[in-house]
């Protein structure tokens, strides 16, 4: 009885715990920038991206940049090391870069 009791509560707080997904996806690659650009009001900032390790993969990815000092440093044609996040079905959101050689990462 004390045995289906544990595994009834067990199983309860596996579900649970699945049920609370957040949806977060979290990359980490190189990246190399297409193109950089933002918004008429100049509330968002992004750089389109595509992945420079697979060759079979020539599809631009948009990435939002937060903090505009950081958007400033990054480079058109440069390959940067970078994680990135995205939640549900929202944009990719960088939050850190570096250039590839560099050793010194910026944070977002």
């Amino acid at each position: 009885m004390k045995i289906k009791f544990a595994m009834l509560l067990l199983s309860s707080f596996v579900l649970l715990l699945s049920g609370c997904s957040t949806g977060m996806t979290s990359t980490t690659s190189d990246i190399l920038i297409k193109e950089k650009d933002y918004s008429e009001d100049f509330a968002d900032a992004w750089i389109m991206v595509v992945d420079p390790n697979d060759p079979t993969s020539k599809d631009e990815f948009k990435i939002k940049v937060q903090e505009p000092m950081v958007w400033n440093l990054i480079e058109e044609g440069k390959t940067y090391f970078s994680s990135y996040t995205k939640k549900g079905e929202d944009d990719w959101v960088l939050e850190q870069i570096e250039h590839v050689g560099d050793g010194n990462a910026a944070l977002r």
